[in-house]
């Protein structure tokens, strides 16, 4: 019986993952350079200033949660497709309706930022500060 109870817990979370996918608009983490390398995208990054300062990824807009709803309309191009990452993918969707709302075509990466600077490939994009 034990057995029995795995199989449902993979298939809840199949079902939780696609009900995410369905209702937000998200890329995965295998398009993360395409997109950053793409004249028709803009990355937001939605961690605090000081975070952002230690460690982002190289032409992404720092735009912190805390401050967002006043900057967000001074740095975001309406006419490119946004993505917003954040340390926890889920955290903050309040502003992906918020954007969603005043017409901007936004995108949530689908994956946390620790997953994603641990990607080699993002590695070479990744500026991070170092102390003496």
């Amino acid at each position: 019986m034990q057995w029995l109870e795995y199989v449902f817990k993979i298939i809840g979370k199949i079902f939780a993952s696609n009900a995410f996918k369905r209702k937000y608009k998200t890329k995965p983490l295998n398009k993360f350079l395409k997109i950053l390398n793409s004249a028709k995208w803009q990355v937001a990054d939605l961690r605090g200033p000081l975070v952002y300062e230690e460690n982002h990824i190289i032409n992404t807009i720092s735009l912190p949660v805390m401050t967002f709803n006043y900057n967000y309309y001074k740095k975001l191009d309406k006419s490119k497709n946004i993505l917003l990452i954040h340390s926890n993918y889920r955290n903050n969707l309040n502003i992906y309706r918020l954007l969603k709302s005043k017409g901007f075509k936004v995108y949530l990466l689908y994956s946390n930022y620790a997953d994603l600077i641990n990607s080699p490939e993002v590695d070479q994009f990744t500026k991070v500060m170092i102390y003496k």
